[in-house]
This record gives C-alpha cells, sequence and structure tokens, in this order.
C-alpha cells in the first residue's frame, strides 16, 4: 500500500507540476522571464478563437495553356490577354466565357490543332469538333482540376495537423475559400498552399561545358545593361572564382537574381546559344547559400529524348525523410515500376554527371551519379530545416496541383461562435460545474468533496496534457471534455455506490474501500465501461478528420487521465482520511428516507421489456420515416450558402446581427439563423445564410441583399444603391458577395460513417471477449444504432418547430458524445449482471438484480450529466443550444436504453426464461 501510494502522490506532483507550468505559461499575462521562451499552448479552433481567411485563385490561364500543350498561337495568346485584363477588373467574372467569346469573335476553330484539337485531347476533340463542344470539353476539364486541387489542398492542410479547417468552394468560380486557426508563420501556410509541388529530374550541363557561351553573352550583357549595375560584368556577377561544385555554373547576389534571370531569357541571348546547348534551361538553386544571399545558378537539359520529361512527380509513390551520420536532414523518394525502370536507364546514362532533382523549377539537390540505381530510389539533400523537410515530405506525398494557385486575399476573421456566445458558455460552464460540486457533496458528504478535488486534477490535467503537445482545442474537442469529466464523476459514483453496498452487508468501512478498488468490486465497471470508450476513441482518430479527430483527440487524453484519477487519487484521499478519522459517511440521510430507498426497491425490469420493444420500435419507425420523407434541417457545413461581408457604421455584435437577420429569412415558416462573424475590423462583418441557397438566380440575390438591407437599415445612412454595388475603397455597405459551396465534403461524411461503423465493430469485439457472450456484444451494438437513429429522428420530426435542430460540424459531435456516454452506460450494467451470475447463466432474476443494483449509480450519474447539460442549454446563448439539445436528447435516450433494451436484448438472445 506504501508503494502504491508513494507512486500516486509522486505522479500527482509531477503531474500538476508539469499541467500548471503549461496552462500558466500560456496565459498571457503570465509572463516571467522562466517562461518567456516557452511556446506551448492551447490553440483555439476557428469556431472558438477565430483565424485566418484566405481565397485561393486556381489559374484557368495555366489549365489553358496545358490543355493546349503550351500553344503560341498568337490569337490563343491574345485572347488569354484579354481575359486576364477582364479578370482584374472584376475578380468575379466567368474567365472562361471571354476567353472563349474572344477566339468566337476572330472565328477560329477551337478544335484545331494548335489550339485544343492536340494529341492529348485526341480522343474528346477532332476536327469536326464545334466550338460549343469543345467548350463543353474544356469545361469539364477544368471543373474536374478544381476538385482535384481542393482535394489535394484539404491533404495537405490535414497532413500538417491544423484541425478542423474550413475549406470551401466559392460555387460557380475557380476560387477556393480556406479558413484556418492557429497559424502564426503566415508565410510558410502560403508557401504550403502555393506550391505546386511539380517534381522533375533533369540531366545537367557542367561548368566546363557553358563557360565558352558565358564569355559570347558576357559582351552584350555589358552594352545592353551595363548602366544599371556599377560597371560589374556578366561573368563577374557569376562570381565564378567562387564556384567548388562542376554542376554549378554560377553564385548570384540576390539583387542580381532578377537582372540575370532577364538577361538569360532575352533574345540576344538566347539567338547566341550554339546548337548544343539548343535544349538549355537556367534555373536557381531553391535557397540561398550558407545563408549568406547567394544562390547558385544550374544549366539543365530539357526535352533531352524522353527522358528530362517523362521522369517527373507522377511516379512518385512515397517521400520520407532521413538523417545522415551528422544529423543533416535528407528526403528520400521511392518510385512506381515504371518510375524505377526509367530511373535506371537515367542514371545509368549519366554517370559521373550530375541529375538536377527540381521541384516547382528550383533545384533542390544535383548529386552526382557514381553508379547504376536499380531500386527506383533517389535522394533529396539541401540545407533542410526539421520544419522545412516536414513541409517537403507532406507536400510530395500529398500530390501534385494540377494548376498553380495564388493566394489573392487574406483576412483575420472572428470565431464563428462569437465573443458572447463563448463568454455565455463558459459562465453557465462553471455555474453547472458548481452545481455538480454542490450536488456530489450534499449526495456524498466528505467523500463527495473528495471526489470534488478529484475533479479539479482532472480538469488540470487535460488541459495540461492539452496544451503540452500544441493542441488545438474546437467546440467538439469541448465535447470531448465534458464526456470524459462526466466519465470521471462517474466513476467515482461507481465505487461510492459499491462501497455503501458493501457497509449495508456489514462489511468494515477499510475492508469495504478496498474491495471498491479491486475487480471484483467497482474496478471491473469503471475500466471495462472507459476502455470501450477508448477503444472508441482510438479508431476514430484514426479513421475521422476535422471534427472527428478534434473530438477523439480530447476523448482520450480525458479517459486515459480519469482512470487514473478515479482510481488512484481518489483511493488515496479515502485512505488519507481513514487515517485521521475512521468514522466517515457515504450518504446523506436525508436521501436514506427520500431517495435512496426508492432506488433499491427490486423492479422486475423485464416482464415490461416488450412494452419498451413497441416503445422502442414505434420511436425507430416514426425516425425512420421522417428522415427519409421530412429529411433533416442542413447546415451551412452541409450545403453552402451565400456569403456576403459587409462593413457597417460601428463596433458590432455577430449574434445581434444574426439575430436580427434570422427574423426576416424565413423559409418554409421556420426562421433561418445565418452564420456571423468578424472579418478583420471590429465593425465588418463576414455573415454566411443558407436561405433559398437551392435556388440560384439574380432575382433571388437582389431578394436577399434588400431583406438584408432593410433588416439592417439603421446601421446604413445610405440607399439601397450604394449599399449593394460593389466598389473599391467602399467605406460603407457590401464590399464582396460569393456563393460558397458545403464545407462538409462527401469525403468527410464517408469517413465519419466508416469510422463509426469500424467503432461499432470494434466494441462489438471487446464486449464479447471480455464478457464471453456475443449477447452483450450485440445489445451494446443494437442500443447505440436505437439511441442515433431516435435522436436523428427527433431532430428530423420537430425541425419545422425548432428551427435550431440543424445539422452541422457541432451535432456530428454531438452524436459522437452520445455513443460515448451511452455505451458507458451500458457495460457498466452488464458488469453488474454479470457480477451477480452463477456460471455464466443469466436468468431473469439475475438481469433484473443487475439493472436495479446500478439503478442508483445510472440515476445519479445521468441527472449529473443533464443538470450540467440543462444549464448550458438554458444559458449558454443561441449559438451552442443546438448542440446542447442534442446532447440532453441522447443523454436521455442513452440512459432509457442502458436500463431497458441492451439488458433485454441479451435476456432475450441467451434463451433462458426462468
Amino acid at each position: 500500500m506504501r508503494i502504491r501510494n508513494f507512486f500516486t502522490v509522486f505522479v500527482t506532483i509531477i503531474l500538476t507540476t508539469i499541467c500548471l507550468y503549461y496552462i500558466l505559461s500560456s496565459i498571457y499575462f503570465f509572463d516571467t522571464k522562466l517562461l518567456k521562451n516557452n511556446k506551448k499552448t492551447l490553440n483555439l479552433g476557428l469556431d472558438l478563437k477565430g483565424g485566418i481567411s484566405m481565397i485561393l485563385d486556381i489559374s484557368e490561364k495555366d489549365l489553358l495553356k496545358k490543355l493546349s500543350e503550351n500553344s503560341k498561337n498568337y490569337i490563343f495568346l491574345k485572347a488569354l490577354e484579354n481575359a486576364d485584363k477582364k479578370k482584374k477588373e472584376n475578380p468575379n467574372i466567368d474567365y472562361l466565357s471571354y476567353f472563349i467569346n474572344d477566339i468566337n469573335n476572330k472565328k477560329i476553330n477551337l478544335s484545331s490543332p494548335n489550339l485544343f484539337g492536340n494529341r492529348s485531347n485526341i480522343e474528346n476533340i477532332d476536327l469536326n469538333s464545334s466550338n460549343t463542344e469543345v467548350e463543353k470539353f474544356i469545361r469539364k476539364k477544368i471543373e474536374s482540376s478544381i476538385i482535384s486541387t481542393q482535394n489535394i489542398l484539404i491533404s495537405r492542410i490535414d497532413q500538417f495537423g491544423i484541425i478542423q479547417p474550413n475549406i470551401q468552394r466559392i460555387k460557380n468560380s475557380n476560387r477556393i475559400l480556406i479558413e484556418l486557426s492557429g497559424i502564426k508563420n503566415i508565410d510558410r501556410i502560403k508557401n504550403i498552399l502555393e506550391k505546386k509541388a511539380k517534381l522533375h529530374f533533369f540531366e545537367t550541363y557542367n561548368f566546363n561545358e557553358i563557360f565558352p557561351y558565358f564569355n559570347v553573352i558576357n559582351n552584350f550583357f555589358n552594352k545592353k545593361l551595363n548602366n544599371n549595375i556599377k560597371k560589374k560584368s556578366f561573368i563577374d556577377i557569376l562570381n565564378i572564382s567562387y564556384i567548388k561544385d562542376t554542376n554549378t555554373i554560377g553564385l548570384v547576389h540576390k539583387k542580381y537574381k532578377k537582372i540575370i534571370s532577364e538577361f538569360l531569357n532575352s533574345t540576344e541571348a538566347t539567338n547566341a546559344l550554339p546548337y548544343n546547348l539548343h535544349n538549355i534551361k537556367f534555373l536557381w538553386g531553391h535557397k540561398s547559400v550558407s545563408n549568406d544571399d547567394f544562390f547558385t545558378l544550374f544549366a539543365v537539359k530539357k526535352n533531352d529524348e524522353e527522358m528530362s520529361s517523362s521522369l517527373t512527380g507522377d511516379m512518385v509513390t512515397r517521400a520520407y525523410k532521413s538523417f545522415g551520420s551528422f544529423d543533416e536532414i535528407s528526403i528520400n523518394i521511392k518510385m512506381n515500376q515504371e518510375g524505377t525502370k526509367k530511373w535506371k536507364i537515367f542514371t545509368e546514362k549519366n554517370i559521373g554527371r550530375g541529375i538536377a532533382i527540381v521541384l516547382d523549377d528550383l533545384v533542390y539537390t544535383c548529386p552526382v551519379v557514381k553508379s547504376v540505381i536499380p531500386n527506383g530510389i533517389s535522394q533529396i539533400s539541401g540545407r533542410f530545416s526539421i520544419q522545412e523537410s516536414n513541409d517537403l515530405v507532406n507536400v510530395l506525398n500529398a500530390g501534385e496541383l494540377p494548376t498553380s494557385v495564388k493566394i489573392v486575399q487574406t483576412s483575420i476573421v472572428g470565431p464563428s461562435l462569437g465573443k458572447e456566445s463563448i463568454q455565455k458558455g463558459v459562465k453557465s460552464f462553471l455555474i453547472a460545474l458548481f452545481f455538480v460540486f454542490f450536488w456530489m457533496i450534499f449526495y456524498y458528504l466528505i467523500p463527495g468533496l473528495y471526489a470534488n478535488i478529484v475533479l479539479i486534477f482532472n480538469i488540470i490535467f487535460i488541459f495540461g496534457v492539452l496544451i503540452s503537445i500544441n493542441a488545438v482545442l474546437t467546440f467538439p474537442g469541448i465535447a470531448g471534455v465534458i464526456l470524459t469529466l462526466a466519465i470521471s464523476m462517474d466513476g467515482h459514483i461507481l465505487i461510492y455506490e459499491r462501497i455503501k453496498e458493501n457497509i449495508k452487508n456489514k462489511i468494515p468501512i477499510t475492508t469495504s474501500i478496498n474491495d471498491s478498488y479491486t475487480f471484483k468490486g467497482a474496478l471491473s465497471s469503471i475500466l471495462d465501461g472507459q476502455i470501450t470508450t477508448l477503444l472508441c476513441g482510438i479508431i476514430l482518430f484514426y479513421f475521422g478528420i476535422g471534427p472527428i479527430r478534434g473530438f477523439s483527440t480530447t476523448l482520450i487524453i480525458g479517459i486515459i487521465i480519469s482512470v487514473f484519477t478515479s482510481t488512484c487519487l481518489g483511493r488515496l484521499f479515502l485512505e488519507w482520511h481513514l487515517k485521521k478519522n475512521p468514522n466517515i459517511i457515504f450518504y446523506n440521510k436525508i436521501f436514506v428516507f427520500i431517495f435512496h430507498k426508492i432506488m433499491n426497491i427490486q423492479w422486475d425490469f423485464l416482464s415490461k421489456r416488450k412494452w419498451f420493444y413497441m416503445i422502442s420500435s414505434a420511436l425507430l419507425i416514426i425516425s425512420i420515416y421522417s428522415i427519409i420523407f421530412k429529411g433533416l434541417n442542413l447546415g451551412l457545413d452541409f450545403v453552402g450558402g451565400r456569403s456576403y461581408v459587409i462593413i457597417f457604421d460601428r463596433k458590432i455584435i455577430p449574434e445581434k446581427i444574426s439575430e436580427i437577420l434570422s427574423k426576416t429569412f424565413i423559409e418554409n415558416n421556420k426562421p433561418s439563423f445565418p452564420h456571423v462573424k468578424t472579418f478583420g475590423q471590429k465593425n465588418k462583418l463576414k455573415i454566411v445564410t443558407k436561405y433559398k441557397i437551392w435556388e440560384e438566380n439574380n432575382k433571388v440575390d437582389e431578394e436577399i441583399l434588400k431583406k438584408m438591407f432593410f433588416a439592417l437599415k439603421n446601421y446604413f445612412p445610405i440607399d439601397f444603391n450604394d449599399f449593394k454595388n460593389i466598389k473599391k475603397n467602399k467605406y460603407l455597405g457590401l464590399l464582396s458577395s460569393e456563393k460558397v459551396g458545403p464545407l462538409i465534403a462527401k469525403k468527410l461524411i464517408y469517413k465519419s460513417f466508416i469510422s463509426i461503423i469500424i467503432s461499432l465493430i470494434g466494441i462489438f469485439f471487446y464486449i464479447f471477449i471480455r464478457f464471453k457472450k456475443w449477447q452483450f456484444g450485440l445489445g451494446a451494438v443494437v442500443s447505440l444504432i436505437h439511441d442515433s437513429i431516435i435522436v436523428l429522428g427527433i431532430f428530423s420530426f420537430f425541425q419545422k418547430k425548432f428551427p435550431i435542430m440543424e445539422i452541422d460540424q457541432n451535432f456530428i459531435a454531438a452524436l459522437l458524445t452520445i455513443i460515448g456516454y451511452s455505451i458507458n452506460d451500458t457495460v457498466i450494467v452488464y458488469d453488474k449482471i454479470r457480477k451477480i451470475s452463477v456460471k455464466k447463466i443469466f436468468t431473469k432474476n439475475v438481469v433484473n438484480n443487475g439493472i436495479s443494483n446500478s439503478i442508483s449509480r445510472t440515476i445519479n450519474t445521468s441527472f449529473l450529466t443533464l443538470l450540467v447539460i440543462s444549464i448550458l442549454l438554458l444559458f449558454g446563448g443561441l449559438a451552442i443550444r443546438s448542440f446542447m439539445f442534442a446532447l440532453f436528447i441522447g443523454v436521455s435516450i442513452g440512459t432509457y436504453s442502458s436500463i431497458f433494451i441492451a439488458p433485454s436484448i441479451v435476456y432475450d438472445c441467451c434463451k433462458i426464461k426462468i
């Protein structure tokens, strides 16, 4: 016992010290020299803190060039130039329409071989194809490329560990809206998103092969640019005397880079190229040499036979890091079968020569081939930092963008929940916590006080660990915290109820306490319930993305911590108390008379099971019918909406604007609450509404603008025309308007569904193994499906009466919380049944007694959980009401199913009727 208590005290002191250090160091006003260099912090997600909003423009011009195989047709190039001008004047124009109209006006056939009727498109376009047919083909290709670009960007962001980003396609455009939280290095994220990741392998020219040519063009350079660079010659700028590597042909200061690039591509320089250098291409190194502001210049061979053009990043199957003998970082690239074959031929041809490994026209490394490489593995070395190497590996693994992208707008956005809603949520959570503390002390007296102290440690540990791993806390993450706190308090209730049973059976207090912390006592119930929920969390983390991963992260951390605190720290407090005072009471005498007697009545639950089956069946039929025929009130996350950026004449509270607009955005007799958040300045808001999202025409666009203007007229001392007309440097009214696609893509829905299915399978097998009967696993899984469908059905059935019943990302988090709570509840009831059974025979009396013996704990835990949810529902603000309402319904249904449905299924499937 001494060793156990020493271990508990030691771990608690260490954990408390570390966690308090991280918590205090993350608070901005706790600024001491000791903590000044600490970079660990609890990053808040977009929904809680806001972040950075960017609009990425996908280059349709590059896509058209690619489809035309870089046509040099004058009319084609002129049409692109004209479309570019129109795009600058109005970013929201249909670029392709302008381009096509320009071509049509010149009476040119788009199917011409020097336009789009080339070898690449021969399966879709022939000489007889009309311009309309070619336009359809081009639009299809561009749409496919935009979708592909969006998916690659999602993959890149996901690999960089940014939790729950908002990534939406701006409808009917080539633009993508990306909102990210916790971004401190904006330049880095821009590089990640804009990098095309086009990988090529080129043969190189060495210095001796190039130098005669440089001597020739040196005279042209002196005549053309001498006045701009203070009498320096071309050869001088290249710093040839400092070059040590024969594959390097120049070492140029950064201030001369542009001048050298322009000159090497000038008419004078290209006309002077000898025949043996006809396929030369000049490229720069990806970073300066030794941080001295000097960049290396390389000369590579382009389009030499087939190799340099066909040996590309498309053949890369995997990129990964490795470390050299002096901890230098390299990037290893593994190729597919085709790439391996070509890489072998390529290296065999270039033994003793350099090969440039080029990403987005920048040379990362230029190794000399010493022998044939038969295994398709190449290596990039280039003095990488850990961050640079991670970024490069992730970009290569995510894949090459089909076209270039450019960030055209960057703004700071406020939290989607709104500052006022967050403040209300925090206050209501503290009030709820107070009532939990009060109830535990009122019901369990001194042991209840110890449970409260342990819960405080639990909160410190959870947030300390989250901060130490630089986690991003989102609203679904908070759901995970609430669930783990409920499970933690449930652990104490289980132990205290077991101690009460032992005392009732005349077992001495010390023995009662020791017995309750064993597997024969409450420990097996606690571990089975929490391991089942932990298993669910691990599967959700591994397979899930977005809100599912945020939820599962906090759930996993919380469960591990709560097992330690409830079983070790809670026991330490009780044993410490017994040493000081051997008399300790685990119940309030008032409850013995009023409440405790009711709990100990031996109810015959199974005799009424058919009635409960009928009730559940009716609820399930109504729910499924409503979901199929009435549908669900899908939120902006699923359907997208119209997005407006509006500047007001004063500082605005987003929640207030949302409430005002909900009274005017009424569709199918129910108000539609738009999402409103600050956008840069405090008097500038971004308003996104799904009102009439299925109707896409100019009349509806005009109607929505009028509704907004007249509903908010007090904030605009201007007329409607001034409000809606978008101009540069506008100081009041509408700044931009766009249609955005759904935030939750099909990929997220699919992954969410798969992760939940795998979780259910994992739960079934764990319970089957632990309880040694498949009937227990079946009962648990059926009750979870039962709970989920009924919650969805209630949201579907009452959607018109209660507009807050909206299905969005937060609802997904609520559903996962319900599953976690319900399975924990069910497993604890199962554990009671198992302990009462003799020789694994589950008679009617056994199952009834198991439910009866756990009813006190079930009602107590459910009461506390529902108390917290009710307070947050009533006082937490409009933004979290839908989430809390879903939790309230789910916990209620989960409690019902764990008592009346899951045990009944076990009993009926075991086929023992005594």
